[in-house]
């Protein structure tokens, strides 16, 4: 029988999995245009640290399986949270566990709104099985190298 748990990382506990946390990050920084491109692990890693962003760890008999990473901001005058990284294996699973919590616990830390970028096709996903709506699409211009 599988045991599921999950943890919030404080920042000496980033430190000691941060070895097992890294790659799962690095898989969420890299899957979209955004995350590409505003994120990696180390920024991860240093938010967390400085406790600017908080990571939930979720394990299944006690092997970590999945990461969900948060940063918190302010947009006019509401206390946002935007999911910066989730990845890891039976995210559904963990989700029907553990996602209601984590939800209340950004509830009751004020928290107003919860924001994430997904890939076009993945967006859906979010919709349906954790609640999001679709707001908006965001579209980006970078500016690399000689910008004409």
């Amino acid at each position: 029988m599988k045991t599921l748990s999950i943890e919030m990382l404080t920042p000496p506990r980033v430190e000691i999995l941060w070895p097992k946390v890294e790659p799962l990050l690095k898989l969420s920084c890299e899957s979209n245009e955004v995350g590409a491109f505003d994120i990696a692990p180390y920024d991860i890693y240093r938010l967390a640290k400085s406790e600017q962003a908080v990571v939930f760890a979720a394990f299944e008999n006690k092997t970590l399986v999945a990461v969900l990473a948060f940063q918190f901001h302010m947009t006019n005058g509401k206390k946002g949270a935007d999911v910066i990284a989730m990845a890891g294996k039976n995210l559904l699973t963990l989700k029907a566990a553990f996602w209601q919590p984590i939800l209340d616990w950004l509830k009751a830390n004020g928290v107003e709104f919860v924001d994430a970028y997904a890939r076009p096709d993945l967006a859906h996903v979010y919709a349906k099985k954790f609640g999001f709506n679709k707001s908006c699409t965001m579209v980006r211009m970078t500016f690399e190298g000689d910008a004409r």
